[in-house]
């Protein structure tokens, strides 16, 4: 073999050394930079739930508590309002909401009737505008099984909002109501976080019946 055979060799090995080491470690990098960029997406992307739901949480804490308006205005309708709280017969309570609000459906329940009520007050169109804007929010930056936890949720804190006026005998039921959805929309952000499940109580019943006295 002659002298300049072996150096070749020697050299190529090295080149191709050199490059399949260059070539794994280009990989390596694009791996590692692609892992982190995923990473960092995604911490964004939890953030701007975060945020989200912490003022979610907080504006439905608020709204489910009847307001000093919607208790004036209860005040101001006692006969009617005590009397639709009362109501057990259905189609009497019905047409006693429609003497009030003309354009209620027939085939809507109780609460949603109660809801169409005072609504006709302009007493909720505040709340009503804050909890759609929080909800489109929502819809932007969570999967859609979470908005559609938070519509329960908007659902039970006006529903605790209007018995906590109208009806306080019925109180207990709708904090129960508007607890589990709130638990039920926290637990899913937090599944969805990959944090583990957590239960708790958004509004104590006991702080609740000094709040609501009458």
């Amino acid at each position: 073999m002659t002298d300049w055979v072996i150096p070749a060799i020697t050299a190529s090995a090295s080149l191709l050394g050199t490059m399949v080491g260059g070539i794994a470690t280009y990989w390596t990098s694009k791996k590692n930079y692609e892992r982190q960029t995923v990473a960092e997406e995604e911490r964004q992307k939890f953030d701007l739930l975060r945020d989200a739901t912490v003022r979610f949480v907080s504006a439905m804490t608020e709204i489910s508590v009847a307001s000093a308006g919607l208790k004036e205005i209860s005040a101001q309708w006692a006969e009617v309002t005590q009397r639709l709280a009362h109501t057990e017969d259905h189609e009497q309570f019905l047409t006693m909401a429609r003497e009030i609000d003309p354009t209620i459906p027939t085939n809507l329940d109780r609460l949603a009737v109660l809801f169409r009520v005072v609504r006709a007050t302009g007493a909720l169109e505040d709340d009503i505008k804050r909890a759609i804007t929080l909800l489109t929010e929502l819809r932007l930056v969570a999967p859609s099984d979470i908005a559609d936890s938070a519509q329960r949720v908007i659902y039970t804190a006006f529903a605790q909002e209007i018995t906590s006026a109208l009806s306080p005998d019925r109180r207990n039921a709708a904090v129960d109501a508007f607890n589990g959805a709130i638990n039920d929309f926290v637990n899913r952000v937090r599944h969805y976080m990959h944090v583990e499940d957590h239960e708790f109580d958004a509004i104590d019943k006991k702080a609740l019946e000094h709040l609501l006295e009458f």
